[in-house]
């Protein structure tokens, strides 16, 4: 039984805006699947406690309740936090599965129907090369026939490079950006690097951003004027944050 905390809104509130958000999303990579199937996507942020984690359990379940079968692998070696989340223990994972220390079938965990999970493992000093080996990248590739979604929790990609290389294996990626906590110069540096190496970025999703009750309706969440477009700013001084995602196309970047 899955032991949820307060983050998997998806899970605890099913009928919230932070969920409807999640299910926008998920409708968001189906759809891009007219050229090629998106079926391994690794998540990524500018830096730490942006959301990243959360933003991949949320998108694992609402897929799960689609009775899609998941797989989530923490990539994040350095730092893990899925098993945190799910309240799970973290003796054996990816690591230990690459390194020959372990069978895939040892390691995965089920915490919740269609939602597999393999967590990080033991701590290795050399998280780069193992992010980059062929043997990683193999592993991945085989799981494509078991699952129709594997989702990679990498790196903040301001910090270390990790989540960039894994993206060269990847179908997709999502960046998870915070609002309000990268400045100006972070944020087109990171632009920049996944730029130059022609990372396929699906687009961006926004956390934390401030939320009032008057861009909320009967349904849950409501978008701006067009899809993809943020509400204004209010003046009021009542705001308060939430991990409520807002999705925005890779060509409004451009705008």
């Amino acid at each position: 039984m899955l032991r949820v905390g307060d983050e998997l809104i998806t899970l605890t509130d099913p009928e919230s805006s932070a969920s409807e958000a999640y299910r926008t999303l998920r409708t968001n990579i189906l759809m891009r699947n007219f050229d090629k199937d998106m079926k391994v996507i690794n998540i990524i942020s500018t830096t730490a406690q942006e959301g990243k984690s959360t933003c991949v359990l949320n998108l694992a379940m609402v897929y799960a309740q689609l009775q899609k079968k998941v797989l989530v692998i923490d990539l994040d070696l350095r730092m893990p936090t899925i098993h945190k989340k799910l309240k799970l223990k973290n003796k054996k994972g990816i690591s230990d599965i690459i390194g020959h220390q372990a069978e895939f079938e040892e390691v995965v965990l089920q915490p919740y129907e269609n939602v597999d999970v393999i967590t990080a493992g033991t701590k290795i000093p050399f998280a780069s090369e193992f992010i980059q080996s062929n043997a990683l990248k193999e592993f991945i590739d085989e799981r494509r026939e078991e699952y129709d979604l594997i989702l990679l929790d990498c790196p903040p990609v301001g910090l270390v490079t990790d989540g960039v290389v894994a993206a060269s294996y990847c179908d997709g990626t999502i960046l998870v950006c915070a609002s309000n906590m990268n400045d100006r110069k972070e944020l087109l540096r990171v632009k920049d690097q996944l730029e130059q190496t022609q990372v396929n970025v699906i687009g961006i999703v926004m956390t934390m951003m401030p939320v009032q009750k008057k861009y909320y309706n009967s349904y849950g969440y409501r978008y701006g004027g067009r899809y993809g477009e943020s509400p204004k700013k209010s003046t009021s001084k009542k705001k308060k944050n939430s991990l409520i995602p807002k999705i925005t196309k890779k060509s409004d970047k451009k705008k």
